[in-house]
């Protein structure tokens, strides 16, 4: 049978051109950067491309292409069959035993061989902290287009595009903290959005510009933690603040340091006390889990308290809090997206695990609604379609439609009764975007009595 030649190939130009990014190791979102088309359309001519190959994975697709010659992999060129070199004449009988040059010689090319095998991967484990830490330099190839499903809802949106911004409830207001713009600048604004009326308006700035803080409700008030902010020269600088915001008085305050600085963690609240976990701290994911207690009297500092730690260091997850348990799902662990599940009583201080998510996520946000935790946005290194409900009555995760196409990466979200609101986030471009979701229906029924 003769060989496949360039005109045996099945693929289309568009194809092709997939197929070459597909075979350099690209992920689906790369690869919709590299030719600036959506991740969907990624997924689905990755399905014509197996389908014509026939071949069921993206291994044997890359051999099926590089064998047959119909894609290159970079800095390697084929040699034409015609235009090899004639084989050499035969050496000369070498000794019995390896000389010590020659010993020498063949360990440094095979600690050269192991080097250039393992330098790809050991680059792509961590991104540098710019990378981690602000979309500042990605690639933008623009918003996607935002369909409305069943259950969702356009709101008002947000003044400006933004990402890697923070947001909580607090009575009647919705707040959106800091975050990051366009340009990459860290933001200090607050924005105050009334449930009621549909409205945004400013509140007091924050005392510096910050993205990838953690904000989480207590007692009224509006605490924020750490965060970061990408300098001119393409470095990032991580905080350990912690303010608290009082929307009586309109007033941001200082509250002191964290006990460590960290960026991409995650800040919840029960009834008594916040609780700060993971993180990001410039040189290294954090598995820490640390309790605030407030003081009684007002304007009071407070302690920290370490009371346990995470099983896999990781930043940019989610968490939130059910009947006295923090819930904690997926994150990015510093060389992946993580899909597990697992819950931490504060009763008994113990750890336990649940079924993973569905998708593997990163950079989204974990809301509870009352009925229902659930699992909104991500797609920063594993590609995402849609967004997850985990029910615990059931102990099973569902998936549910998204209106946004593809990644929906560092957004915020908060949940008020039955409906979910989501806030800007990254998805080939800043989002300005707010759109409410509909988790439940609930109706209040009348109590009737004998009497």
């Amino acid at each position: 049978m003769p060989a496949p030649t360039a005109s045996d190939n099945p693929l289309s130009e568009r194809e092709l051109e997939v197929a070459q990014e597909l075979v350099t190791g690209s992920s689906n979102a790369e690869i919709a950067r590299a030719l600036v088309i959506s991740p969907h359309t990624v997924k689905v001519h990755l399905r014509n491309i197996f389908a014509k190959l026939d071949v069921n994975s993206r291994t044997e697709a890359t051999m099926v292409l590089l064998q047959n010659g119909w894609v290159a992999v970079p800095g390697v060129t084929p040699v034409a069959e015609e235009d090899a070199l004639p084989d050499p004449p035969p050496l000369a009988d070498s000794p019995a035993r390896p000389q010590a040059w020659q010993r020498i010689y063949a360990l440094g090319s095979l600690l050269a061989v192991l080097l250039a095998l393992a330098l790809p991967g050991l680059l792509s484990r961590t991104p540098a902290p710019a990378d981690l830490l602000s979309e500042r330099g990605v690639t933008v190839i623009g918003a996607p287009v935002i369909t409305v499903p069943p259950r969702w809802e356009a709101r008002t949106p947000l003044p400006e595009a933004r990402t890697r911004l923070s947001a909580v409830v607090n009575g009647n207001f919705l707040y959106a903290i800091g975050g990051e713009d366009k340009d990459g600048a860290a933001l200090d604004s607050t924005l105050i959005y009334d449930l009621r009326f549909n409205e945004w308006t400013n509140g007091a700035p924050l005392p510096k510009p910050v993205a990838n803080a953690a904000a989480a409700p207590l007692e009224g008030r509006v605490y924020v933690a750490g965060g970061s902010t990408v300098t001119d020269d393409g470095g990032s600088l991580i905080y350990d603040h912690f303010w608290v915001y009082d929307p009586q008085e309109n007033l941001w305050s200082s509250l002191g340091t964290l006990p460590v600085a960290v960026a991409g963690a995650t800040l919840v609240a029960d009834d008594a006390s916040l609780y700060l976990l993971g993180g990001w701290d410039g040189q290294q994911m954090r598995n820490d889990v640390w309790r605030y207690t407030p003081e009684a009297e007002a304007g009071g500092t407070g302690t920290w308290e370490l009371i346990t730690r995470l099983d896999v260091a990781r930043a940019f997850f989610g968490a939130a809090v059910v009947d006295r348990e923090i819930y904690v799902a997926g994150g990015y662990d510093g060389q992946r997206d993580l899909d597990a599940v697992s819950v931490y009583s504060l009763v008994t201080n113990t750890w336990r695990d649940l079924p993973s998510m569905g998708t593997a996520r990163s950079g989204h946000a974990l809301v509870y609604d009352g009925l229902a935790l659930f699992a909104l946005g991500g797609g920063w290194h594993t590609d995402v379609f849609t967004h997850e409900r985990y029910d615990p009555a059931t102990g099973l995760w569902s998936n549910f439609p998204s209106p946004l196409e593809g990644e929906w990466r560092n957004l915020a979200a908060v949940a008020q009764g039955e409906r979910l609101h989501l806030l800007g986030g990254w998805s080939g471009d800043d989002l300005d975007v707010h759109l409410q979701y509909q988790s439940s229906f609930r109706t209040l029924l009348p109590v009737i009595t004998n009497e």
